[in-house]
């Protein structure tokens, strides 16, 4: 019974830092109050009903760094991540229909791939107890936070996107910006495609997807993808549309094929979309 109690605080104490995280930023005090007087000593509770007095203490440390790990490294770094990218969002997407953090496709995996390298080294380092030159791996994770942290610094104005008014914007991270407006626009057209599973990626599906080519007098054709079909997506794309149409601007639909069209509408019946408004822009008649 004691053992099942341990193993329940433990895991209480881990749901409680991670639900503790709706503090941060605003309440940070509230957020280490709740770890310090309620989520640690649950855990440490919990370890201590699972097993005798000498081996707690033998093994506290180990213990409080897996803690430190699990329920603080890891959301406060995906909290980080997840949080500059909401700021990044508030503060540049002014009038944009349109917005995506990086310009380019990979730029967004610069920062997260280096954030999961730096989990990695940290737990490596905390639970390989045979490493015998401890200084190597302290120095990788010392390289890989700076690397993390210089990452999003440099990126923060790195962004593009659709603009009501100024049409195509790519602001890149050296500071270099380019701009399409809406009279140099030749042709937008949307393409349907049915983007299919990885066998790799298990969490990955097949699903109906559709790109937004928007091709222009002197640039290279822009490309902007909708991994699946959201009423926000159409509302967006809605709004495209009526800027085309209104600067007469050729906004063309390319026809679905029969197995295009077969996963449309399983997606929306499977999402429980209005099909309507989505047969009215995609010309399904």
């Amino acid at each position: 019974m004691k053992n099942f109690t341990g193993i329940f605080l433990i895991g209480l104490s881990i749901i409680i830092a991670y639900t503790n995280l709706q503090n941060l930023p605003e309440n940070i005090l509230t957020y280490i109050l709740v770890i310090i007087l309620i989520s640690f000593p649950l855990y440490l509770t919990g370890h201590l009903l699972r097993c005798t007095f000498k081996i707690f203490k033998e093994k506290v440390i180990l213990w409080s760094a897996a803690y430190a790990f699990v329920a603080l490294l890891i959301p406060l770094l995906f909290f980080s991540y997840t949080h500059y990218e909401q700021l990044k969002s508030t503060t540049f997407n002014d009038h944009f229909i349109l917005f995506e953090s990086t310009s380019s496709v990979n730029g967004g995996g610069i920062s997260l791939g280096c954030m999961l390298l730096l989990l990695l080294f940290v737990s490596i380092r905390l639970f390989s107890s045979d490493i015998r030159r401890k200084w190597i791996p302290n120095l990788i994770i010392v390289v890989t936070l700076i690397a993390y942290g210089t990452s999003l610094y440099v990126l923060w104005e790195d962004y593009r996107g659709i603009h009501a008014d100024k049409g195509l914007i790519t602001n890149k991270w050296n500071g270099v910006e380019e701009s399409i407006p809406w009279e140099n626009i030749t042709r937008i057209y949307v393409d349907p495609y049915v983007h299919y599973a990885s066998l790799s990626d298990t969490s990955d599906e097949t699903h109906i997807s559709w790109a937004m080519v928007i091709e222009s007098y002197s640039n290279e054709d822009v490309l902007y993808r909708f991994q699946n079909l959201s009423e926000d997506g159409l509302h967006k794309a809605n709004q495209i549309k009526e800027i085309a149409q209104h600067k007469n601007i050729p906004f063309l639909i390319t026809n679905m094929t029969e197995d295009e069209r077969k996963w449309y509408e399983f997606e929306l019946d499977l999402e429980n979309l209005p099909k309507e408004p989505f047969h009215v822009f995609f010309n399904i008649k």
